[in-house]
């Protein structure tokens, strides 16, 4: 039974590309283990273009690790279709929001980084009022979407630029592209992995 599952593990990476790669961006030794991933999976019915998101994670104390995966996607009582015909007009009601899916499919690229980059690329997903000091209540985080211009993978490259001063390659988006199709790209363009 092992081996079988341990088969289709192996046959379902070589599928669909590397399924991960893990690079250091960190330059200075610190206890804490940041860790920034940027991901993509397909839709799960095979209908939509798929989802992009990032994913914060660090060591809090010796033996645990938080955890956070946020995307940008559409508010409560958005239909799919008004999220469509937003690439062509005007945006529509979006939200960051917390992920709670995930996918065998997933791509991630995961950025070893320092704690100060960490906590600038976390500042991209506080409420506005929390970020000027004015309350300390997190809460959702309303933004407008449209569709290939303020959407999940926007978000995601948003982040993934605070880390271009680092050495992260940052591709540019293309028009249509789907986030599967960007992740692959970002995956290649960011040398060799990282092996510890």
């Amino acid at each position: 039974m092992m081996r079988k599952l341990l088969t289709i593990s192996v046959l379902a990476c070589v599928a669909t590309g590397a399924p991960a790669k893990t690079i250091n961006l960190a330059t200075m030794s610190e206890t804490g283990g940041y860790e920034i991933s940027f991901c993509a999976r397909p839709s799960p019915n095979g209908g939509k273009p798929g989802h992009a998101f990032v994913a914060f994670s660090k060591v809090t104390t010796p033996g645990n690790r938080q955890f956070l995966g946020i995307g940008h996607t559409l508010a409560a009582g958005t239909s799919a279709t008004a999220a469509t015909w937003s690439y062509f007009g005007s945006p529509v009601p979006g939200v960051l929001k917390e992920e709670v899916y995930t996918a065998i499919r997933q791509q991630c690229l995961t950025a070893k980084v320092n704690s100060a980059d960490y906590n600038a690329a976390y500042a991209l997903t506080q409420p506005p009022l929390q970020k000027m000091g004015i309350t300390t209540v997190g809460g959702p985080v309303f933004e407008a979407y449209k569709l290939g211009d303020k959407d999940c993978m926007t978000f995601m490259i948003s982040v993934a630029q605070i880390l271009s001063y680092r050495g992260l390659v940052v591709p540019a988006r293309g028009s249509v592209e789907f986030p599967m199709d960007y992740m692959q790209r970002l995956i290649a363009s960011n040398g060799a992995d990282y092996l510890k």
